[in-house]
């Protein structure tokens, strides 16, 4: 079973305990929930304060080198809403 770490509190777990985050050419940066997205990367954990910490400062953008938009970032704090 892969194994992935997440950005946000380091730990190593499953890939299918994490959520992916991916960096696509042309829709941006998406949630990749099934995890077969082509594009750059990161892995959260299914915790609110993981994602509380990753989307915190510029952690995320570093990880998927690109700057997020508003849009993204809106897109990805309702999904961590739903956690």
């Amino acid at each position: 079973m892969p194994e992935r770490t997440c950005i946000a509190c380091r730990q190593v777990k499953s890939k299918r305990e994490m959520v992916r985050i991916v960096r696509t050419v042309n829709e941006g940066v998406q949630i990749d929930e099934i995890g077969k997205k082509s594009g750059r990367g990161a892995y959260l954990c299914k915790l609110k304060k993981c994602w509380n910490e990753g989307l915190k400062g510029n952690r995320l953008e570093h990880v998927l080198r690109t700057s997020l938009t508003q849009e993204d970032k809106q897109r990805l704090e309702e999904y961590k809403e739903k956690l």
